[in-house]
């Protein structure tokens, strides 16, 4: 007889729990995961040791909100002591809604620019105009920015970057060179002095030994190189441009060997000499060993890069202001958007929750709280057609990308079950004849590193669609990303995986009998969980211990510095904190969830691996917030709940397998029960974006009067009895006035027709008299039954309705966020010592517009060295562009050392908090 239950019961089987992971029929052996456990474990344990020896030494790396310079104090984490005692102490506590609309309000926030502004995107050429705009938006309206299309404006300015970065690389290359020919040149020299020691003291020529003294003498500050490549020539001067020698330039006179080094110049180099007049590099580095390039616009010809860039940034600059003065006058190139900025964030919040337009898609598209720095211009500039039509093509690729990427998901998925893989297809036979140590590895490491690779790659495809879709901002493009990403991860790393793996381990009985299909999924579906084993063991340990370690900031802060000598390029690393890119986290963690809900019910021992997983995460996380990373791309924590609503699709997925496999055994009471709890799963998750959705988007006019009634205090409560008294004194003194003394008065027993007056308020008298006597009757009876229900009802009323100021323990708080976590409580948490932000009036009246029509010139860095070439270098090209030589040195052996806290003052980021 068929056995009719399922899951872990039927026919005496087991579900993946700790009993059938220790058998050894079981796919997911104990080898099998000790394989993928043992190099987890011993990688975390290196990861953790080197972590806990290394953060003392590599502070760059573990702790730069500790000290960086370029942080302000408010913004810097305290220092962590010896040990983790503190750390430990510490609990998290983020209550998401109320704890981000506290946030918003709070005077750090509210009074920036940024809160203040409005975007309103797809606006009618009409409206295109600043007193038209001012009437609709009303007399809130502080300032208004139209940003115009500046594509060759955009191209001449980038040149202009690109030419400046060429320029101080070229000023790099020519120190280092000039500074090793010098040194070489020096020791040549010390070597002819020693010499010319000796022969003076052997008694040799005085004349022999006066001349070589005064070649030295002559040598050392003018010298004659070939060719590149070429050994110096320490007798020969240099030659200035006029052809002469330096001594010839100086005092009219000829030198010696002048007649020789003219007629040997002319053999080596062209008539027309190059020009390095007085160029201290040219003491000791030929003309050709100057940095070069060859221009494609200049038909390949090789030119000097510096005398090159320095001409070209100076026609550019004169290209860049004229076109910058020609776009003042311009009015027929304005984006279809708009950036207004409001008095207050109150106004902000109101303009920006208030419908614009009555044509469709016309002003409907608006934003809040926009940095100018997140701005994609390209976007700006698309109509909304243009956007549409962008958006559902971009769409519609990313679900062909999400069918073609399940092939190599799909195969990924089939290595788990490698040795049944191997019993069935021929050519893979050996693989079963090696050690079961590999094996395991093959089917327990290596698929999960592998897929986890493969989908490290999504995120970076999905922020290009992104922009390609026209999305404006940095901030929603991380959100686009991760609705996108979650739904990779859901199809690749969860459905297509756990249906090719259940598929593979009964791929022969499945050839031999299809029509077995049915039972066959139902028996293995719950073994593809042994492969979501090794995965979160990967996802959890090894990922975990290596975003702790810091292995690339280790090769970047200590290692890749001295291999470069940018020191623009290590003062931006230095100064700006690792991004975190929330699009491509979330949707990795939140899928762990997904797959962990999905299986805790048909393989119950995947919630261990989650627990001690996801303990490990929140703590190297949490560790990398405070102390390492940075945030600058806000979403304004609008991830969390977007992760946490699609935490809820793994109870679908649970519910759907139940309905599955009791519907595959032909249960029907448990499928309707199934059926039943999908509905009101269904109806919990609908309810729950309804209330949420509002509130994650704007800001309710309720806080400004709950902010208003925390001011106030008392006297709000006083004021609002006195004014209730008043108006019950108003409406009796109405009242006295409405009545007619010479009325007749009703008594209650008169009758009027066939109703009885008061017959309403008898009613209620009656029912309220027999509800007493029932109450004194059941105490007078049943004291003790009596006393239990008004025990019962005092304290279960306070744990379903507490009061806000009454004293609860921690599971109450837990359980009414909405009364313990509210607004008023959670606005304290807020610190109100922050320094309001502050904006120079170039800024606030540019900052929106595109970045072309203000960006001024880069300011080049190149280091001081000791033959004194950069403060020559700085001198010429001062006159072009701003330079300086501060703050970085180059030694006698070519090394460059930068002081990273001094050159605030040269070159500062300027982190204004828009």
């Amino acid at each position: 007889m068929e056995d009719p239950r399922v899951g872990s019961a039927r026919d005496n089987e087991t579900a993946p729990g700790l009993s059938r992971v220790a058998s050894g029929s079981n796919s997911a052996s104990v080898s099998t995961l000790l394989a993928t456990l043992a190099p987890v474990a011993i990688w975390t344990g290196a990861c953790l040791f080197i972590f806990l020896v290394l953060r003392r030494f590599c502070p760059r790396v573990y702790s730069p909100r500790t000290f960086v310079s370029s942080l302000k104090p408010h913004e810097r984490s305290p220092a962590l002591p010896s040990g983790f005692i503190l750390y430990m102490v510490s609990r998290e506590c983020v209550y998401y809604i109320n704890l981000r609309q506290a946030y918003l309000l709070s005077d750090f926030y509210a009074n920036r620019l940024s809160s203040r502004t409005v975007l309103y995107m797809g606006v009618p050429r009409q409206y295109l105009d600043e007193s038209r705009l001012r009437w609709l938006l009303g007399k809130s309206v502080k300032r208004i920015w139209m940003p115009q299309s500046c594509d060759e404006l955009e191209k001449l300015v980038k040149e202009r970057e690109q030419t400046a970065i060429r320029l101080e690389k070229a000023e790099f290359a020519l120190i280092r060179m000039a500074n090793f020919a010098r040194k070489r040149m020096m020791k040549k020299q010390k070597g002819k002095t020693s010499e010319t020691a000796e022969a003076a003291e052997s008694g040799a020529d005085n004349e022999k030994g006066e001349k070589g003294e005064k070649n030295y003498a002559l040598t050392k500050s003018e010298s004659k190189c070939g060719e590149k490549g070429r050994k110096f020539l320490p007798d020969s001067p240099v030659i200035s441009m006029d052809g002469k020698t330096m001594n010839e330039a100086e005092d009219g006179r000829s030198s010696p060997t002048s007649s020789t080094s003219s007629s040997s110049s002319d053999s080596e180099t062209p008539n027309h000499l190059p020009d390095v007049n007085g160029s201290v590099a040219s003491q000791w580095l030929p003309h050709s060993s100057r940095p070069h390039h060859r221009p494609i616009a200049n038909g390949f010809k090789r030119v000097d890069t510096i005398k090159w860039t320095r001409l070209r940034i100076k026609l550019l600059n004169s290209k860049i202001r004229n076109l910058r003065q020609a776009q003042l006058f311009k009015t027929d190139n304005y984006m279809s958007c708009v950036f207004v900025e409001f008095e207050t964030h109150t106004d902000a919040q109101n303009a920006y929750q208030t419908l614009t337009h009555h044509r469709p898609l016309h002003m409907s598209q608006r934003y809040i709280g926009v940095k100018p720095f997140e701005i994609l211009w390209s976007s700006l500039s698309m109509s909304w057609w243009q956007r549409i039509i962008r958006r559902f093509s971009i769409q519609t690729f990313i679900c062909v990308l999400i069918i073609f990427w399940a092939i190599p998901s799909a195969l990924v998925g089939s290595i788990s079950n490698i040795k049944y893989l191997s019993e069935t297809i021929f050519f893979l036979n050996w693989i079963g004849k090696l050690p079961q140590v590999i094996i395991g590895v093959l089917s327990g490491v290596l698929p999960a590193l592998a897929l986890s690779f493969l989908m490290s790659i999504v995120p970076g495809i999905l922020r290009f669609l992104a922009k390609l879709a026209g999305i404006p901002t940095l901030s929603r493009i991380e959100l686009f990303v991760q609705h996108a990403y979650f739904a990779f991860q859901v199809v690749q790393v969860f459905l297509i995986t756990t249906l090719t793996s259940a598929a593979s381990a009964a791929v022969g009985e499945l050839l031999a009998d299809p029509t077995m299909a049915k039972d066959l999924l139902s028996q293995n579906l719950p073994k593809a969980s042994n492969f979501y084993l090794n995965y979160f063991l990967i996802q959890s340990l090894f990922f975990a211990s290596a975003n702790l370690v810091q292995v690339f900031n280790l090769f970047k802060f200590h290692v890749f510095p001295r291999l470069t000598n940018n020191a623009r390029r290590q003062y931006n690393k230095w100064h700006q904190l690792e991004r975190v890119h929330w699009g491509g986290v979330f949707p990795v963690y939140t899928n762990l969830g997904v797959i962990t809900i999905t299986y805790s019910l048909i393989a119950p021992v995947i919630l261990g691996f989650a627990l001690l997983g996801v303990a490990f995460l929140h703590a190297v996380w949490r560790y990398n917030l405070i102390y390492v990373y940075d945030s600058e791309i806000d979403t304004k924590g609008l991830v969390y709940p977007r992760a946490l609503l699609q935490l809820l699709l793994g109870l679908y997925f649970a519910e759907v397998c139940l309905f599955g496999l009791f519907t595959l055994r032909e249960a029907f009471g448990p499928v309707a029960m199934i059926a039943a709890l999908v509905v009101v799963t269904g109806l919990v998750h609908h309810s729950l974006i309804e209330a949420l959705g509002p509130l994650l988007w704007s800001l309710p006019k309720s806080l400004t009067t709950e902010e208003d009634q925390h001011l106030i205090g008392s006297d709000f409560e006083t004021t609002r009895a006195a004014n209730i008294a008043e108006q019950q004194r108003r409406f009796a003194q109405e009242r006295e006035d409405e009545r007619d003394p010479d009325e007749v008065i009703h008594e209650p027993g008169a009758t009027r027709g066939i109703a009885v007056e008061g017959a309403s308020g008898m009613a209620d008298t009656l029912k309220e008299g027999a509800t007493v006597e029932i109450q004194k009757r059941i105490d007078k009876k049943f004291p003790r039954l009596a006393k239990a229900i008004d025990f019962f009802m005092v304290y279960w009323r306070h744990w379903w309705s507490p009061a806000p100021d009454e004293k609860v323990n921690f599971i109450i708080r837990w359980l009414h966020p909405e009364i313990f976590s509210d607004f008023t409580v959670l606005r304290r948490m807020v610190p109100t010592d922050l320094p309001e932000p502050k904006y120079p009036d170039e800024v606030e009246r540019d900052v929106y517009y595109p970045p072309a029509f203000f960006a001024k010139p880069p300011n080049l860095w190149i280091p001081k060295d000791p033959a004194g070439v950069s403060t020559q270098e700085v001198k010429h090209t001062e006159k072009i562009l701003p330079m300086t030589d501060k703050h970085v040195t180059m030694d006698e052996r070519g090394r460059f050392k930068t002081d990273f806290d001094a050159t605030r003052q040269e070159l500062d980021l300027t982190k204004l908090r828009y």
